[in-house]
């Protein structure tokens, strides 16, 4: 027999493209209970999206005649079922089908799941196939935590009332495993009350009496300048109240609906402006379990360790710095001495490499070698952009920028570069004319 074509499929769901999307969905999620070729017609399984059920398929391959004749036989033999039925012509494009489901005489997704796995296994012979998906066994007996995870042979539980060290000891134990440990997580000591950002957040600011008052985009665009503005004594007071950052819930406020250093680079690189840019930077994308950023979470302690091994110096927490038009911030690894921020980059691609195999390797990585063999960072990377907008925000001369992985470290010393300064007005700019509209709207 002629492989049954996507073109067939296509060409007769063009009125009903969602069935082949869920077609495709019963076929991915292995809804295909049963299939089978036999003398010229397929038939199947196909279960229910939300439902304990199942409609039994027939795909015919045979000419419209036959299938008829084979319909109404099948019909008097099994009678509880409408069995679904695909006609066929000569050259294996659907004329027509029909299922027992609701939508059985308007091409249902069932159809289109069978004709899909029909595609995907039917070879280009005609060899007799079939299969029937193997049903969980649920006859397994039940075995004790103990059987389950025996304890070693030399252990032996103290007899005594725990005391306050032996909770300490079980508690470091268990931290070693990470935070994902529910029972570490139950005695961790219990966090300290939310501290008030000392200035209002932008959610406050279009929320208010005055904004919503005020008519006009242009009035609201002024109203929000006005009252986002900050002093001196604001932007280091909420650096302070922000230390801790992704564990300070307070951090994450502050920097609900502003633009931050870790996008400047993606802003001021855009040659247009997408809706994928929209959205990352209104914060829709969840990347918390993104690879390459839980590596960078998870090995940022290390790296911090690294930096301080090689150059004896002691690493500050500080929080989110935020710029005087309170619209734009920035949020530094760290403060080094009283000149200096820190900002660690733990790349996911090039996590097992050296640098020297990095810069050779990876044309997107971040650092590239000098004349005179010196590495150093790519002013046209994004991270250039980061660490100037840290440096600039947080009021320090240079950025001690850390690249760490399995196999190697470096550190470099990184200037202020006074020119970059005209770059906060463009983006301050980007956020009045793109993201503040979608602010207003409620997309934040």
């Amino acid at each position: 027999m002629a492989s049954l074509s996507i073109a067939a499929l296509i060409s007769f769901f063009a009125e009903e493209k969602k069935s082949i999307e869920r077609g495709e969905n019963h076929y991915r999620s292995e809804h295909i209970e049963s299939f089978s070729y036999h003398q010229g017609i397929l038939r199947g399984e196909v279960q229910a999206s939300m439902k304990k059920k199942v409609y039994r398929v027939t795909v015919s391959l045979e000419s419209p005649i036959a299938l008829r004749s084979l319909r109404n036989i099948f019909k008097y033999l099994l009678k509880i079922y409408i069995f679904d039925l695909i006609y066929l012509d000569d050259h294996f494009n659907i004329k027509s089908t029909e299922c027992e489901c609701p939508k059985g005489k308007f091409k249902c997704s069932h159809a289109a799941a069978l004709f899909i796995n029909g595609i995907h296994n039917l070879s280009r012979t005609d060899i007799e196939c079939q299969w029937r998906k193997k049903k969980s066994n649920t006859s397994l007996s039940l075995q004790a935590v103990e059987e389950l995870f025996p304890l070693p042979k030399n252990y032996v539980a103290i007899t005594r009332s725990p005391n306050t060290e032996d909770r300490q000891a079980l508690y470091g134990s268990l931290k070693a495993y990470g935070r994902f440990t529910g029972l570490c997580w139950l005695m961790c000591p219990e966090p300290a009350p939310q501290a008030k950002l000392p200035v209002p957040t932008i959610e406050e600011i279009i929320y208010s009496e005055e904004f919503i008052q005020t008519r006009g985009t242009q009035q609201q665009l002024d109203c929000l300048v006005r009252k986002a503005k900050l002093t001196e004594a604001d932007i280091l007071l909420v650096s302070q109240i922000t230390v801790g950052q992704r564990d300070n819930p307070t951090w994450h406020l502050a920097r609900r609906g502003r633009l931050t250093a870790s996008n400047f680079g993606s802003v001021l690189h855009a040659k247009r402006v997408t809706p994928s840019l929209l959205k990352r930077l209104l914060g829709e994308y969840d990347i918390s379990r993104v690879k390459a950023v839980q590596w960078g979470v998870n090995n940022e302690a290390e790296a911090i360790k690294a930096f301080t091994n090689l150059t004896a110096k002691t690493v500050q927490e500080t929080g989110l710095w935020l710029d005087g038009s309170g619209i734009l911030g920035a949020s530094p690894d760290g403060i080094v001495d009283e000149d200096s921020v820190l900002e660690v980059k733990c790349p996911y691609t090039e996590r097992n490499m050296t640098m020297e195999e990095a810069v050779n390797i990876s044309p997107n990585f971040c650092l590239k070698k000098t004349e005179s063999g010196q590495y150093a960072l790519k002013e046209e990377h994004v991270y250039w952009h980061q660490v100037q907008g840290e440096i600039h925000f947080a009021q320090r001369k240079l950025c001690y920028f850390v690249v760490w992985t399995s196999k190697d470290v470096v550190v470099l010393k990184i200037a202020k570069d006074e020119g970059w300064s005209g770059n906060i007005s463009k983006l301050t700019q980007f956020y009045f004319e793109h993201l503040f509209p979608k602010v207003v709207e409620g997309q934040l």
